[in-house]
């Protein structure tokens, strides 16, 4: 049925056989005019047209709003001062400072006063690990699109008879004007919902935020088109079943058409794709099969929706071109790493060639994976998609490079560490213990790289990782040695791990790391907490008297083989510039490392900048800790360190 007799099925008013001039109007069927009906329908007929117009020009204001709110954040960027200032010798203190000028003063205090307040996360029951500033962007968001879904609306009912039956009266309102802008507003937010989770992201490459930080948008993008569609599927029953009579004949007439079809079609899959994005429904039926289903499964909604309203298919077309642009981009980045000249000799695809080792405790296994291969660099901190052919050729995993991309492009190594959980990790930890045993390598395809620029800043610089999280920290410290050296301020490397034998994960990078301490002048220290362990050395000097009580202790048991034998027992050990904290059975308190590392930090090291990595509930403290240092007053005053920055990888790859 073409959209004509759509419009006439919907609202049983306008016959456009019967002549008269057609007004186009975008995204709804052309009307016709005069109006030869009754004047209660000709009244309805111009509130419905009026609504509609309205409703377009605010979905596309809706999108001229989010275009504002990214080129403020652009030319923010652009404009943010530099640290590049030259320092000076300060007679009276006796101390190099590098000063500010007031434009850098007045941007880096208020920076501070804002991150002070909207860095801390809240309402974590509903909203989880987020933090307030991106509850203020889904605030204004929602607000907006609350507000303006009811402004613009025509308050009013008609009572018009219905043709050739009388006594037979239908009921007109604005209710089907509303349905139609929510209705509306869910197709305009489909590209960006879309956008927002797509892997090859633009935001990433402007705004230098990683991908996983638009996640947050994107799951409340799907709450909100979900309850959009429900409201319009609501009041389009209610008007059809209830409010336009004859009943059941109009009903009846109305669900048989195609258009509504495939609108029921589209509902069907919409819901499928909310109740199964629900942390729960993720547990219960595995990532793997999220993954695949809501990718599979909103394409088919996008083409339904297509099929429900073709006239607003602009927004479905510009959704589908942004998942075939990704998927495109992302089969020739894994090309262009893997196609070329092979070591056997000819051109083809050749895989990478990978061996695992595995890391037993008591939380179950860790593997380390270690390769090269001939590619283009990557920055610090920034991870690659691992597809393992031996386990399935469909999937692949984000994993951050815990090694630096060499100086030289040829092969250069790639280290990862992986903890072993559920799914498809799992397999990765029993293909690591043969793999190992028979002394064997697997092959690896990779797709990269991914991630924001590097974190590696000038000046104080505090890197924290909490266990697995140390792939991110560990190059991201070397790289900042490296490239910046030691002029300027203090940095520092904290690694939180349950026991010590975690530290053969990173027992190389972790040595080399250790070498550079000696040549830094006191400006690079490293602080390793082990939370469920105490120090071996405490254990000898336990009296006689409570020894044999200790010994029962699960902590005393696993600190005495914990490191016994094994080939890191130097890295264990505390030295100068190097502390081993033994915590026992508590995690260390980030706001007491934090503000411990601001203080000593000097002065003419300007801002400090922070680099996080590990469990979600790390990610809480931290971000706690960073913005109660952050003080906007102390840096109007000159004090730039308490500007302090935070870059958190919030990715679940642990």
């Amino acid at each position: 049925m073409g959209f004509h007799g759509v419009l006439k099925a919907r609202q049983h008013i306008q016959n456009h056989s019967a002549g008269g001039d057609e007004i186009f109007y975008w995204g709804y069927a052309t009307r016709v005019f005069p109006c030869t009906n009754d004047a209660g329908s000709c009244e309805y007929l111009d509130a419905v047209y009026w609504m509609h117009t309205v409703s377009m020009l605010y979905t596309f204001i809706l999108w001229a709003v989010l275009g504002g709110i990214l080129a403020i954040f652009v030319f923010s960027r652009a404009i943010k001062p530099s640290r590049t200032r030259s320092p000076r010798f300060e007679l009276e203190g006796g101390r190099a400072i590098a000063p500010m000028n007031i434009f850098t003063r007045f941007w880096k205090s208020k920076t501070a006063a804002l991150r002070r307040i909207l860095l801390p996360e809240s309402l974590q029951s509903v909203f989880g690990n987020v933090t307030r500033l991106q509850l203020v962007l889904l605030a204004v968001l929602s607000g907006y699109l609350l507000i303006f879904s009811l402004v613009g609306i025509v308050y009013r009912t008609w009572i018009t008879p219905v043709k050739n039956l009388d006594g037979v009266f239908n009921t007109r309102t604005g209710m089907g004007g509303f349905s139609d802008r929510i209705g509306a507003f869910a197709y305009a937010l489909t590209p960006l919902s879309v956008f927002l989770s797509q892997r090859e992201s633009i935001l990433s490459l402007i705004t230098g935020m990683p991908t996983q930080s638009f996640n947050f948008i994107h799951r409340w993008l799907g709450h909100i088109i979900f309850a959009q569609s429900m409201i319009h599927t609501i009041i389009w029953t209610i008007i059809e079943a209830k409010l336009y009579q004859p009943q059941p004949k109009v009903y009846t007439n109305f669900i048989k058409q195609t258009y509504m079809i495939w609108g029921i079609v589209a509902m069907g899959l919409l819901s499928f794709i909310w109740v199964f994005s629900f942390p729960r429904m993720i547990r219960l039926t595995g990532y793997e099969f999220f993954r695949k289903s809501h990718a599979i499964v909103a394409l088919i909604y996008i083409g339904a929706c297509w099929g429900h309203w073709n006239k607003l298919a602009c927004w479905m077309i510009a959704s589908l071109a942004i998942v075939f642009i990704d998927f495109g981009i992302r089969y020739i980045r894994t090309l262009l790493i893997h196609v070329g000249y092979m070591k056997s000799g000819g051109y083809g695809f050749e895989s990478a060639q990978a061996t695992l080792q595995c890391f037993d405790d008591a939380e179950g296994r860790v593997v380390r994976i270690d390769f090269k291969h001939n590619h283009g660099p990557w920055s610090p901190g920034q991870h690659f998609y691992l597809c393992f052919p031996e386990l399935s050729i469909w999937q692949n995993h984000p994993f951050t490079v815990a090694s630096l991309a060499s100086q030289e492009t040829v092969n250069p190594h790639h280290t990862y560490i992986v903890r072993c959980l559920k799914g498809e990790t799992s397999k990765l930890g029993m293909l690591a213990e043969r793999i190992q045993t028979e002394k064997l390598t697997t092959p690896v395809i990779l797709s990269g790289p991914y991630g924001s620029s590097n974190p590696s800043k000038p000046g104080n610089f505090l890197a924290i990782g909490g266990g697995t999280g140390a792939t991110m920290v560990f190059p991201v410290v070397l790289n900042r040695v490296q490239e910046y050296g030691y002029i300027g301020g203090n940095v520092q490397l904290v690694w939180i791990i349950r026991r010590a034998q975690d530290l053969e994960w990173m027992a190389p990078e972790l040595a080399t790391l250790k070498r550079h301490i000696a040549t830094s002048g006191g400006k690079l220290s490293i602080r390793i907490y082990v939370t469920r362990e105490i120090s071996p050395k405490t254990i000898k000097e336990i009296p006689s008297e409570v020894d044999d009580e200790i010994k029962g202790a699960t902590a005393t048991v696993t600190v005495r083989t914990s490191i016994a034998g094994s080939n890191i027992s130097s890295l264990a050990d505390s030295k100068p510039g190097y502390d081993i904290v033994w915590l026992g059975d508590r995690h260390p308190d980030l706001s007491e490392v934090v503000s411990e590392f601001v203080e000593q930090a000097p002065d003419i090291g300007g801002s400090v900048s922070v680099v996080g990595s590990g469990p979600g509930g790390m990610g809480t403290s931290l971000r706690k800790a960073v913005a109660a240092v952050n003080d906007g007053a102390r840096v109007w005053k000159g004090e730039e360190k308490y500007d302090v920055h935070l870059h958190w990888d919030d990715r679940m790859d642990r």
